[in-house]
């Protein structure tokens, strides 16, 4: 399944972090500031899995690099070792795009990502996105006129962080992906995921431990993510 480690956020930092809480926890843990020019984060998860669905029940270690331009655009790229179809294999996405703040707590982004599967180019994928995020509190919608190589889909999540402490945070993410009537891996219907994740910041570090479940949907043939999920990720 795709993922959204695309996700941008102009105001601070981003480390990474598994799905699309990254930038929730950001917001909440680590104080405003300005982004450097390029960042990368060395992570490694005990399972990577995006949206309730798992895609490498082993732990796997992934690399991300950002780039930030003048006037709110960026560029990145994301790499993680999967398993799909039975084999194991490579996971690059691509993305770029444009964050801009409309008032002091409001801001936007839009951009575009381009997922490629190594060894099954047919159901590498464009997803297209545009958001809002009011404080600590994003709203995205995603839209793939191919998804998964078949038809077109769109995404809803809705991400929000809860600051615990000085270091610590919890992050809460819902989403929910609809078919439009297509034969996407033979299943028409809706499902949709939860996810709320505890991270903690030590200087470079970031150490984190969650829960997350596929709560609608059959998962159209790939296993379900486990329940508990964890990953310290490496920021320079």
């Amino acid at each position: 399944m795709p993922i959204d480690d695309h996700d941008r956020q102009p105001a601070f930092p981003a480390p990474a972090l598994t799905g699309a809480l990254a930038f929730f926890l950001a917001a909440v843990v680590a104080a405003p500031g300005a982004l450097a020019q390029t960042s990368a984060d060395l992570t490694v998860v005990s399972e990577y899995a995006v949206r309730g669905l798992s895609l490498g029940a082993n732990p796997a270690l992934q690399l991300r690099v950002d780039h930030d331009f003048d006037a709110g655009w960026y560029a990145g790229t994301f790499a993680s070792p999967i398993k799909l179809y039975g084999r194991a294999q490579g996971l690059l996405i691509v993305y770029g795009g444009r964050a801009l703040p409309l008032t002091s707590r409001l801001s936007w982004d839009a951009g575009v990502t381009r997922t490629i599967y190594l060894r099954d180019h047919q159901v590498d994928y464009h997803e297209f996105y545009a958001g809002l995020t009011l404080d600590r509190v994003n709203a995205r919608l995603s839209y793939s006129p191919a998804y998964y190589g078949a038809g077109r889909t769109i995404y809803l999540d809705l991400n929000g962080g809860i600051p615990l402490g000085e270091r610590l945070a919890l992050a809460l993410h819902a989403g929910l992906l609809h078919p439009f009537g297509t034969d996407y891996r033979r299943d028409d219907r809706d499902s949709a995921d939860l996810r709320a994740t505890l991270a903690y910041d030590t200087d470079d570090w970031r150490l984190q431990a969650g829960w997350q479940t596929l709560v609608h949907g059959s998962g159209n043939g790939f296993p379900r993510a486990r329940a508990l999920v964890a990953g310290a990720s490496l920021h320079f």
